[in-house]
């Protein structure tokens, strides 16, 4: 059974882990143009500051998270272990994010994110506007 609760500084590193490892696994052809030590910062110094993040856990393992900027009525990150995919987690984290939000969200996700895409349109959510993510951008140039 899937138990959702907030956030807890303990789980830093177990959700870093998850984090990272699972936008690879998803993105096998994307190179991610920042390392490791750069998503610690920016979920410290960024996403659990603005958001509100709540954890996803099975028999006590952490297995997914959510990041809800409540102000702006944004999710930020949801992340599953791919191994508890398909299992119901994804759509309790999403719950949690509506019931945070409930005059509703917005979000991004990669285009060629298929899985998460058709996750989303289940979910109720409809496709907006496309652009470009500079940062995973083929051929991009700093300014």
């Amino acid at each position: 059974m899937v138990r959702i609760r907030l956030y807890d500084s303990k789980d830093l590193e177990n959700i870093l882990q998850l984090w990272y490892r699972t936008w690879h696994q998803t993105f096998p052809n994307i190179q991610h143009p920042q390392p490791y030590s750069a998503w610690k910062s920016r979920f410290c110094d960024d996403l659990a500051v603005t958001g509100e993040v709540w954890v996803a856990e099975v028999e006590h393992h952490i297995v997914g998270f959510v990041v809800v900027i409540k102000q702006e009525q944004y999710l930020s990150q949801i992340f599953v272990n791919p191994e508890y995919q398909n299992c119901g987690v994804g759509s309790a984290l999403l719950n949690k994010a509506k019931e945070i939000c409930p005059q509703g969200l917005m979000l991004q996700t990669l285009q060629q994110n298929i899985r998460a895409c058709v996750f989303y349109e289940k979910h109720g959510f409809k496709a907006g506007k496309l652009s470009v993510n500079s940062h995973l951008a083929p051929n991009r140039t700093n300014p």
